[in-house]
């Protein structure tokens, strides 16, 4: 049932209009490398986390192959992906300045938007 959920959320998140929706994908096994600091994330309408154990048809549909992935949507559509290298580790400080731009760039109103 949580699957379900999970999946209908996601599908939602990706296929609403005019969303900007950023989505972690990770492992239990690889919660030390959480990226935590999405939260801190502004100018998106939403956050999603995906636990890639419980959600295999997601990963699948996505292409998940590394965790953590961090993926942009706008209006359902990929964006921009991030992927762990092969210590599963994402670098914090480039990935959240660039996913940060990134978002604001996609925003109806960039130029209203604070330079990073």
């Amino acid at each position: 049932m949580r699957t379900l959920l999970v999946t209908l959320l996601l599908c939602a998140f990706t296929t609403a209009s005019s969303q900007i929706v950023v989505t972690h994908f990770n492992a239990p096994w690889n919660d030390h490398n959480k990226a935590d600091w999405i939260g801190n994330l502004k100018g998106c309408d939403d956050i999603a986390y995906v636990n890639i154990v419980q959600c295999p048809e997601i990963c699948k549909k996505h292409k998940i192959r590394t965790v953590p992935t961090i993926i942009i949507f706008k209006d359902g559509v990929e964006v921009k992906r991030f992927h762990g290298g092969l210590n599963f580790n994402v670098n914090r400080e480039a990935t959240e300045s660039k996913i940060q731009e990134i978002i604001y760039q996609l925003q109806p109103y960039p130029e209203k938007n604070p330079v990073l």
